[in-house]
């Protein structure tokens, strides 16, 4: 049998050895010398010979415990292994996270379970004290458990709970061969063969445990909502993948009394879109389809949450014959969420180009030229044909191409701007540069120029209302998909008028609640379960939204095979178990205690009578 050193650089502690010989040999040479209190200096001396003497070690029980327990550290530091002690197989799991892993057959058994039998059987055929490591596939890859025993994994089975949409495993295949290091087998389960152009690792065993099954599902859910008539609809999309027509029933549900109930017929392989009307106010509704020969249970049911209304009211300053307050008159009048008010704090005010707003985070301007009003000024000012230079990056531009549009009058600026459209090296429209306010403003004589007139002057307003109002506090969005990010304003400027404590988000039926960075945009990074999420202030309830599964690659079951693919390569070794409570060090252990004290009790001292001298 192989013997050999763990740690040979334990073995340094032999050169105490010397060491505890010479103090032994000191001790022996120079011993103790005990006076009587009484005459300091009696009869009892230690008498020396005159020069060198060679003296022999004296070979005392003290001696040999003390090298026994310094042989022993030693050895037990040095981590002595017989053979292939401590050495055992190690089989890395990696279990396919993808949510068609939940699919049922006809006998009700899943994906997910049937590869946990493969594994089960695969676990039995190697040896007794073979160590696994679970692992999943996904966005984030994450480890179950490992390395440990088949028992141990049996129990992080129940923390598994495949809900991913299409995802690149192969992150997931290389952690694994880092964890296998030349001295692990990989086992990968699967509901699928990976196709080709996958490069899966030589050293990866694939076992496939999917099958032909029929599935039907949605692919979309949203919620439109008009104020004005108090009414909402559903649109929804849903989706046969299978090769035979599927009857379908559609049931939406609200506080638990039935909304509406559906019958559809889809043929194969085919989708179909479904507008349904529902009255506003209901808060949520939870729409379900079933299917007979249904496979797949997570595409199966939508919960959407009422979006609301988040009006954005503008202030109007303009001069009454200001050429730009029809045309912007006509354009907020055709938006339903958007209105003019008369109020002190408006979300965004519209001004004269003149002179610019006092400095405010909590405010939105824009300013429409002139920016001289003098006739002086305005029969200086010049005209441009473009070509424009644009800010194609800013969100207020998106769309906008000022194709065949004259921008007439521009004058020199009396403030600095940071261009957003610009002819040449003039600009044309900027934001407005050294203030906290969120100012905008044309150089721009609508007297000379056709801009209100063109498709641009709508697109260029709209966008400029829909960025203000996605600066308002609270959720833009109620309703998303899963893994899809989420971020929202808690409040509106620099400084949190609260400021106190995190947020916490809960999932409703779960009892999950973890907390949520306090900053003035929250960013909620891609919930990986569907259902409805509450975010909370203390005990007050900030906002709630819905997480829905749309994923028409993972909802295809068309496609599942069984199959397997074989390793080509095989680990050069077993995996080592770094254990230092084996039953050696801990014999060595006892033995250097037991050493220990039966030095301690030869060097115990004893009482003994001397003679004192007359």
């Amino acid at each position: 049998m192989p013997f050999y050193f763990a740690n040979p650089w334990g073995l340094l502690g032999l050169l105490s050895l010397p060491a505890i010989a010479a103090i032994h040999m000191f001790h022996h040479r120079y011993p103790p010398l005990l006076i009587s209190g009484a005459h300091l200096w009696g009869a009892e001396m230690q008498v020396t010979t005159a020069g060198r003497k060679r003296e022999r070690l004296p070979i005392t029980p003290s001696l040999i415990l003390e090298l026994l327990a310094a042989l022993l550290i030693s050895l037990i530091l040095a981590n002595p292994i017989f053979g292939n002690t401590g050495q055992v197989t190690h089989l890395i799991v990696v279990l396919d996270n993808s949510a068609s892993m939940q699919a049922k057959n006809s006998e009700g058994l899943s994906f997910r379970d049937a590869a946990l039998q493969k594994l089960e059987q695969r676990v039995q055929q190697e040896d007794r004290d073979t160590v696994i490591t679970l692992m999943t596939t996904g966005r984030r890859i994450q480890k179950l458990a490992g390395p440990v025993s088949w028992q141990d994994a049996q129990l992080a089975f129940a923390d598994w709970n495949p809900i991913e949409t299409v995802h690149d495993v192969q992150p997931a295949w290389d952690r694994a061969v880092q964890l296998a290091a030349g001295h692990g087998q990989i086992l990968y389960l699967t509901d699928h063969i990976p196709e080709e152009g996958a490069l899966p690792p030589d050293e990866m065993e694939i076992v496939s445990v999917g099958q032909i099954l029929k599935n039907v599902g949605f692919t979309t859910a949203r919620w439109t909502f008009d104020p004005e008539q108090n009414q909402g609809g559903l649109f929804l999309r849903i989706a046969n993948y299978s090769d035979e027509p599927a009857e379908i029933v559609l049931t939406g549900t609200t506080r638990n009394q039935e909304l509406f109930a559906r019958k559809t017929k889809l043929s194969a392989k085919a989708t179909a879109p479904i507008q349904i009307p529902v009255p506003g106010g209901i808060g949520e509704v939870k729409i379900t389809l079933s299917s007979p020969d249904d496979a797949l249970a997570i595409d199966n049911t939508v919960t959407l949450i009422e979006p609301r209304i988040r009006t954005v009211r503008l202030g109007m300053q303009l001069p009454e014959d200001h050429l730009a307050r029809q045309p912007l008159e006509r354009i907020v009048s055709a938006l339903p969420d958007a209105e003019f008010t008369d109020g002190d704090d408006p979300h965004l005010l519209i001004d004269t180009a003149g002179e610019t707003p006092e400095s405010s985070v909590r405010r939105w301007w824009i300013g429409i030229g002139p920016l001289d009003a003098t006739e002086a000024a305005r029969e200086n000012a010049k005209d441009f044909l473009g070509p424009y230079l644009m800010e194609k990056q800013n969100p207020i531009l998106e769309g906008v191409v000022l194709g065949g549009v004259v921008w007439g009058g521009v004058q020199e600026w009396p403030y600095e701007i940071i261009p957003m459209i610009s002819a040449g090296s003039t600009p044309l429209m900027g934001r407005l540069a050294g203030t906290l306010t969120n100012g905008y403003a044309l150089n721009i004589d609508l007297a000379r120029s056709n801009l209100t007139n063109s498709p641009d002057w709508p697109i260029l307003i709209m966008n400029l209302i829909e960025q203000r109002r996605a600066a308002m506090p609270g959720l833009s969005r109620w309703n998303y998909r899963i893994n899809e990010d989420i971020q929202f304003r808690l409040y509106e400027g620099l400084s949190d008028p609260a400021g106190e404590g995190a947020l916490q988000l809960t999932l409703e039926g779960a009892g999950n609640t973890k907390p949520v960075l306090r900053s003035e945009i929250v960013f909620i990074s891609a919930p990986e379960s569907p259902g409805i999420y509450t975010i909370r202030e203390g005990e007050e309830e900030f906002g709630k939204f819905s997480v829905n599964f749309f994923d028409p690659r993972e909802s295809n079951l068309s496609k599942l095979k069984p199959g397997q693919r074989s390793a080509t390569t095989k680990p050069v070794e077993l995996f080592a178990l770094d254990d230092p409570f084996s039953w050696l060090i801990l014999l060595g252990s006892l033995l250097v205690l037991i050493a220990v004290l039966a030095d301690w009790f030869v060097l115990k001292p004893k009482t003994r009578t001397t003679r004192l001298s007359s």
